[in-house]
């Protein structure tokens, strides 16, 4: 089993797993724009370790949260592989935490014009829910330990209110075998999950 791993959430993060589930390679594409990137990283990285499409045995991405073109660049390029009936498999970010064995927490994310994104969880319960900016300092009062996926996902302004943080990046980079190999062995297929629908992020400032 050899499995191509794509991100475009934010910046590119591409990795390729072997059959333990342990990276063959695992690289990221920082302050680069994702449509000149994944195409063209992705067939570098494959050609790399001389691996050709049909040669993977599946497809892991990054189903979000996330803002509508990120996703849709990595879900299309999926579909390249579909055609080859290669496996798709994909989950969100905020899932990371609780495979790693995290039984309650907050993970957050820049959204959308000045939105922050918060995804909730306990053993019993999950809660999601959009921030305005205005709102975020006293917001970040009741918040101890954030989840959060990189630094480029935040801002300066949300990067200052951080008491202590945890790199969902970083867990995926530190602990494939925990969390990819539960996406695979699950079969996970997590529909795209955007900040807003595409018709309200494409919609003009009033």
């Amino acid at each position: 089993m050899t499995a191509l791993f794509i991100d475009s959430t934010y910046d590119v993060t591409l990795g390729v797993l072997d059959d333990d589930f342990k990276w063959i390679d695992f690289k990221q594409y920082v302050g680069q724009k994702s449509s000149s990137v994944l195409q063209k990283e992705a067939w570098n990285l494959l050609s790399q370790h001389s691996l050709r499409p049909k040669s993977l045995s599946s497809i892991i991405s990054v189903a979000g949260p996330g803002f509508y073109t990120g996703l849709r660049l990595s879900e299309g390029f999926a579909d390249v592989f579909k055609f080859f009936g290669i496996n798709h498999y994909s989950f969100f970010t905020h899932e990371i935490p609780s495979w790693c064995g995290t039984k309650s927490g907050t993970w957050m994310t820049k959204a959308y014009r000045g939105e922050y994104f918060f995804h909730h969880w306990t053993e019993d319960a999950v809660k999601s829910e959009l921030i305005a900016a205005k709102d975020l300092a006293d917001y970040m009062t009741q918040v101890n330990e954030v989840f959060i996926h990189s630094e480029p996902s935040l801002d300066a302004t949300s990067l200052a209110l951080l008491k202590k943080t945890v790199s969902t990046h970083e867990l995926l980079k530190k602990y494939p075998e925990k969390i990819l190999k539960h996406v695979i062995e699950n079969k996970l297929q997590r529909d795209s999950f955007y900040f807003r629908a595409p018709e309200d992020e494409f919609k003009a400032n009033p």
